[in-house]
């Protein structure tokens, strides 16, 4: 066989070889992560404490009155460790996240929209968005983003971080370093506290 024909049927070769490579590989990929959710009957205008162990949250406002925590692990044996547990009393609940395996842990809490928020997360990264309410939030270490949607909303506000950054342009203010904090008192019925030991705090203003 001469030499382009032989150079031919090689590239031949080599594009069906790479071909079925992408096909297996592409089958090999899982259909979706572990996943879990669990829920409970509550009220709109409530207060929620939540006490998260380390992993990556999202708390957002829905329509809804429930209280749902949908959460995925790494692979089955790390999400049935995992705990979710309410206390609910009236216009009071409790939510525990508990035993969270030490990386790709993540979570979504859905909440009223309508609610008065107390979170504590031991370390990771916190989102927090749609919640028109008080506001109490603190981590060890890690990120915390907060929407803003009407900051005269809000009467007293406050916000501290012993090593890292804060980020409230919402409240048009920014600092860095080690102990920033800043406190102010606006016209609104809420009250905003947060606190960071290491880490960055956003209290961003939604459009």
């Amino acid at each position: 066989m001469k030499k382009p024909a032989m150079a031919a049927l090689w590239m031949v070769c080599l594009g069906l070889w790479l071909t079925s490579s992408v096909l297996v590989l592409a089958q090999s990929r899982p259909a979706k992560d572990n996943e879990a959710t669990v829920q409970q009957k509550f009220v709109s205008d409530g207060s929620i404490r939540l006490h998260m162990e380390a992993g990556d949250y999202t708390v957002e406002g829905t329509d809804a009155t429930d209280i749902v925590v949908t959460y995925s692990a790494k692979d089955a044996d790390h999400l049935k460790n995992i705990h979710v547990n309410f206390k609910t009393s009236g216009s009071n609940a409790e939510v525990w996240v508990k035993n969270t395996p030490h990386n790709d842990f993540h979570a979504t809490i859905q909440v009223p929209h309508k609610s008065h928020l107390w979170a504590r997360l031991s370390a990771g990264d916190l989102d927090i968005k749609g919640i028109e309410g008080d506001k109490d939030v603190a981590l060890r270490a890690g990120d915390l983003d907060i929407e803003i949607a009407r900051p005269e909303d809000y009467g007293h506000r406050e916000a501290s971080v012993t090593a890292g950054s804060i980020d409230a342009s919402a409240f048009n203010v920014s600092k860095d370093g080690l102990w920033r904090s800043f406190k102010q008192d606006g016209p609104g019925k809420y009250s905003l506290r947060v606190h960071l030991y290491a880490g960055d705090i956003t209290l961003r203003r939604t459009s």
